[in-house]
C-alpha cells in the first residue's frame, strides 16, 4: 500500500460504473459522427483554399523558391486531405458490432488522428513553407506583402505548434471517454 494517505483514500474509493442505454449509446455515436463530419467538412474547406491560394502563387510569383515552394505546399496539403479521409472519417457500423464497441472503435480512431498529426497534419506541410519562406526572405523585394524576418517566421512556426497542442489535448479528451466506456456494463 501506499505511504500517502491520499493517495490510499483515492485509491480505496468505490467505483460507480456508469451505464449507458441503447438509444444514449446511439445518441452519443450519432452526435461524434455529426462532429467528424463537420469538422473534417471544414478541413476539407480549407484544404482547398490552401490549394487555391498557392495554386494563385504559382501563376504570380515567377521566382523558383516562390514556385517550387507553393507546388510543395499544394502536394502537402493534398496528402492532408486524403490524410484526414483515410485516417479521420468515421467509419460506419459493422454488422454483429455492439454499439458501445462501436463507439469506442470511433472514438479511438479519432484519439488516434489527432494524437499523430503532427506526423500527418503539419509534417506534410512543412517543407513547401520553409521553401516559400525562404523564397520571401532572399527573392522578393521589401514592398511585397509578405512579413519578413524571425518574428514571422516564429510566428508561422507557434501557429503549428498550437495545431499540434490543441490536437494532442483534444486526443486527451477523447481518451478519458475512452476510459469511462471501460467502466461500462452493457
Amino acid at each position: 500500500m501506499s505511504d500517502d494517505p491520499l493517495k490510499s483514500l483515492w485509491q480505496a474509493q468505490e467505483v460507480t460504473p456508469v451505464h449507458f442505454s441503447p438509444e444514449e449509446l446511439d445518441k452519443k455515436s450519432r452526435s461524434l459522427r455529426w462532429r467528424v463530419g463537420a469538422r473534417n467538412a471544414l478541413e476539407y474547406l480549407a484544404c482547398a483554399l490552401v490549394i487555391a491560394g498557392f495554386c494563385n502563387y504559382l501563376r504570380e510569383f515567377p521566382q523558383p523558391l516562390l514556385r517550387l515552394g507553393s507546388a510543395l505546399v499544394i502536394v502537402g496539403t493534398l496528402y492532408v486531405a486524403w490524410q484526414i479521409h483515410r485516417r479521420a472519417a468515421s467509419l460506419p457500423a459493422s454488422p454483429g458490432l455492439p454499439g458501445l464497441d462501436y463507439h469506442r472503435q470511433q472514438l479511438e480512431r479519432q484519439r488516434d488522428a489527432l494524437r499523430s498529426v503532427w506526423a500527418w497534419y503539419v509534417g506534410p506541410l512543412v517543407p513547401g513553407m520553409v521553401v516559400f519562406r525562404w523564397g520571401v526572405e532572399t527573392q522578393l523585394d521589401a514592398s511585397a506583402p509578405f512579413a519578413r524576418g524571425l518574428y514571422a517566421n516564429l510566428a508561422i512556426a507557434g501557429v503549428l505548434l498550437i495545431v499540434v497542442l490543441i490536437n494532442l489535448y483534444t486526443a486527451r479528451k477523447l481518451q478519458r471517454q475512452i476510459d469511462q466506456l471501460s467502466s461500462v456494463s452493457q
